[in-house]
C-alpha cells in the first residue's frame, strides 16, 4: 500500500509521536522543532523558491512553496479553490505520515496537526507579514475525506 520511502516516513513520525504520547516530548517542543526546521529550510532556499513562483499572489506562492517544495506533496492530491482576492482554500488528500502515525497510535489528528500551524505561519509571515494560514478542524482526516486549509491575506 505504501512505498518504501513512505513507510520510512511513517516509522519516523510514529517514533516521534510516541515520545509525545508517552510524555517524553511536549507538543510545544515538537512545534518549536518543526518551526526551526521549516524556517531554516525556507531561509536556505528562499531566493530560489521565491524566484520559482515570481508573479503569483502571495497566498498561492506560500501554498506552493510549503506543499510542493518543502513537503513534496503531489499537486494532483490537492484541490485549490480561489475564494476571493487574497484567499484560497486547499482540500488535501495527499499521503501524510502524521495521519498514518496518528492512526497507529490512536492519537487525534486535530491535536497533533495544530502543532504544525506555527511553523507554517512563520513561513507565511516571511513571505508576507499579512499572510495567514489556518485549518478547518471540522474537515480533517481521518474524520473527513480531506484536510481543509486556507491561505489568506488579512
Amino acid at each position: 500500500m505504501f512505498s518504501e520511502e513512505e513507510q520510512k516516513e511513517i516509522v519516523k513520525k510514529t517514533n516521534l509521536l510516541e515520545k509525545v504520547k508517552n510524555g517524553d516530548l511536549m507538543l510545544q517542543e515538537l512545534s518549536k522543532l518543526h518551526t526551526k526546521k521549516r524556517v531554516s529550510w525556507f531561509m536556505d532556499n528562499k531566493d530560489s523558491v521565491l524566484q520559482k513562483y515570481i508573479g503569483l499572489p502571495d497566498e498561492e506562492k506560500a501554498y506552493k512553496i510549503i506543499y510542493f517544495d518543502y513537503m513534496k506533496i503531489n499537486p494532483g492530491h490537492c484541490n485549490v479553490i480561489k475564494l476571493s482576492e487574497g484567499k484560497i482554500k486547499i482540500e488535501s488528500r495527499n499521503f501524510c505520515p502524521y495521519l498514518e502515525a496518528c492512526k497507529k497510535l490512536c492519537l487525534d489528528t486535530e491535536f497533533i496537526c495544530k502543532e504544525s500551524e506555527p511553523s507554517i505561519q512563520q513561513i507565511c509571515k516571511l513571505i508576507n507579514p499579512n499572510l495567514k494560514f489556518r485549518r478547518n478542524y471540522q474537515n480533517i482526516r481521518p474524520h473527513a475525506d480531506f484536510c481543509e486549509e486556507y491561505f489568506e491575506i488579512i
